[in-house]
């Protein structure tokens, strides 16, 4: 099978979330939120100069990984051919433990320059002691969650077929991100996309004031990308409860763990409405499923916590309104800020502040079994584990993630550090697991006296 998007189109025009991408690290060069990074322990003797040539034909094969995106006389921001060779980063630190840790991280966190160097970063690092580690980064403007996951896929594959001697067979990635770029244009210019715009006009044009959470220290006047994150574990047994209670009200585990953030961002708040975020693929079928690009769209739900509601009022309410918003999901998220009656507001990200995240584990990707905790994979005869690195700190002023594996769920907080201290979000964080907890048992009231943030 031959790749369909192996040759870098020049001038190609990017998407409405590409451009708005663009124009946060514009604005932000220091900013590193928009990051993506996977992470792999090499658990093999690793040939370096085997990985530089496995890791360069994965990149180069890859028309977004190998492009500059520069706004041109016009105004118009376009992705062209990047003029430099990729080259392997190699680090030798003479690191172990939670030091090669913060090393990679570091790393991991190098602001790019869309402008002036392609979106990914590759680097092996090889520690003091323990397995050789593989850091691949690349900015978002070019690559999402899974599209390092294949990325890394491939340079195993390819890594393999070197050492054997034997040549790559490229998988068929379907259509190239260019066509979806153009399909996403021939969409914004239909009746579809007007019918979305008028939907999401009526539902966030009511919005009128921005969620006021409580802050722990003093808003700076101009938003700037900083964060951290903490972390909880919901038990296996909790997880059972709640898939049981969902099923018992006929909504989906998304909606019920949705709806109580939004309960617990009431309680915080004391506001009736607000929005929350969530992202959503924009993979739909076999299309796209292997393709390297921005395939993700952030959707707004107008959460709303009325006095004397039951959380079954508020899960209903929920639960209708993402039904609703995931019909009109292709309307692009940069697009809809001027829908909402809020003013622009320099403090904040946006119109939406605080965004909600479910991973479920899902598709056959073997790479994707390497980021559960604790476990190994084998691909293509070459046996990885998970090395875990925070990232993606800095989007929101508060990112809920939720990531189903074997043992239950991890919840992740993150927080931006300009707005909370680590205290003050851990304490969000467990709050949320005790509404759960209750939400799940039929016992949670939703405007009952909020708990200290």
């Amino acid at each position: 099978m031959t790749r369909r998007n192996s040759t870098p189109a020049a001038g190609g025009t990017l998407t409405p979330g590409q451009e708005a991408l663009w124009l946060v690290q514009h604005l932000d060069p220091q900013g590193a939120a928009y990051n993506v990074t996977a992470a792999l322990d090499l658990l093999f003797t690793v040939d370096a100069t085997v990985l530089e040539q496995a890791a360069g034909a994965a990149v180069t094969g890859h028309a977004l990984l190998g492009s500059l995106f520069a706004q041109g006389d016009d105004g118009r921001i376009r992705r062209t051919p990047a003029p430099t060779p990729f080259a392997l980063e190699r680090y030798e630190p003479g690191l172990a433990g939670e030091e090669l840790r913060a090393f990679a991280l570091r790393l991991s966190r190098r602001p790019f320059r869309p402008a002036h160097e392609r979106p990914v970063r590759i680097a092996l690092i090889r520690p003091r002691t323990g397995p050789d580690v593989l850091l691949a980064t690349a900015h978002h403007i070019a690559a999402d969650n899974i599209s390092q996951l294949l990325l890394c896929r491939e340079i195993l594959s390819r890594y393999a077929a070197l050492r054997a001697g034997r040549p790559y067979t490229a998988r068929d990635t379907g259509a190239a991100f260019e066509d979806f770029a153009q399909v996403q244009r021939a969409y914004l210019a239909s009746s579809r996309a007007e019918r979305a715009r008028a939907y999401w006009a009526r539902e966030l044009g009511g919005v009128t004031a921005h969620l006021q959470l409580p802050t722990d220290l003093p808003r700076p006047a101009l938003w700037r990308q900083a964060g951290a994150e903490v972390r909880v574990d919901l038990p296996a047994g909790l997880v059972a409860d709640l898939d049981a209670a969902a099923a018992e009200r006929n909504v989906t585990a998304f909606a019920l763990l949705l709806s109580v953030f939004a309960v617990l961002l009431h309680r915080a708040s004391g506001q009736r409405e607000f929005l929350v975020g969530y992202p959503v693929s924009q993979r739909q079928g076999a299309r796209w499923r292997d393709a390297m690009g921005y395939f993700v769209n952030t959707l707004p739900l107008r959460a709303r916590v009325d006095p004397g509601d039951s959380f079954e009022a508020v899960l209903r309410r929920t639960s209708l309104r993402l039904w609703q918003g995931l019909l009109h999901r292709d309307y692009p998220f940069a697009l809809l800020a001027g829908l909402t009656g809020l003013p622009r507001d320099p403090s904040r990200p946006g119109p939406v502040q605080v965004l909600f995240v479910l991973n479920e584990p899902g598709g056959a990707d073997p790479i994707a079994g390497a980021l559960t905790p604790g476990a190994v994979v084998e691909h293509a005869g070459l046996r990885v584990a998970e090395f875990a690195l925070p990232q993606q700190h800095g989007q929101f002023e508060l990112t809920l993630q939720l990531t189903r594996h074997a043992a239950g769920f991890q919840a992740v907080l993150k927080y931006h550090t300009s707005l909370f201290t680590a205290g003050a979000a851990g304490a969000l964080a467990e709050e949320y697991v005790r509404l759960l907890r209750a939400a799940v048992a039929g016992t949670l009231v939703p405007a009952a006296s909020p708990a200290p943030a």
